[in-house]
């Protein structure tokens, strides 16, 4: 499934002077999932299909999810402007195929299909060696390659965003 901005964050908020970053997080994937708000937890790593964050330049997609104290997104791939607005967020996001296909592959057989779940696995990055270790509920681990993290883009992130990353160079 593809998640577009619109799927993230709502467009009747994205001009709202004034919306807090609670209420942002509240809103957050309403078009997609309306208990997405009571599934999220801080922390969690959010894990999303292919193409995500297609449409429109949307920023709130990426500030919304970090409004939720959700630092990484993990997607099959995600769409180019995506990409951009979480490195000038420090949202961080990491393209991982073969973690969206596992996860497809053991839950296939759930008649449930919750539209968010959590599984219990977990997900540690090795971003200086560009790895990501996978430790599903049942204890199978398993190691993937990942592409580097730029250290233009390490910086951004290290500032909060590009926002704040300009600032401090203005002041400096």
């Amino acid at each position: 499934m593809i998640t577009s901005t619109d799927g993230i964050y709502l467009g009747r908020y994205t001009y709202q002077d004034g919306i807090t970053t609670e209420q942002m997080a509240e809103v957050c994937k309403d078009n997609y999932d309306t208990e997405f708000r009571n599934i999220i937890r801080p922390n969690d790593v959010l894990v999303a299909g292919y193409s995500f964050g297609s449409g429109s330049s949307r920023e709130q997609a990426a500030t919304s999810i970090l409004a939720n104290k959700v630092r990484l997104v993990v997607s099959g791939s995600f769409s180019n402007i995506f990409s951009r607005n979480n490195i000038n967020n420090a949202l961080l996001g990491i393209e991982l195929p073969k973690l969206v296909e596992r996860l497809r592959e053991v839950y296939k057989d759930d008649t449930e299909k919750p539209l968010t779940r959590r599984t219990g696995w977990k997900l540690l990055w090795d971003a200086l060696r560009s790895k990501v270790t996978i430790t599903e509920q049942d204890g199978t681990s398993w190691m993937q390659q990942v592409g580097e993290m730029p250290p233009n883009v390490q910086e951004i992130v290290a500032k909060g965003g590009i926002v704040k990353l300009v600032q401090a160079k203005l002041q400096a």
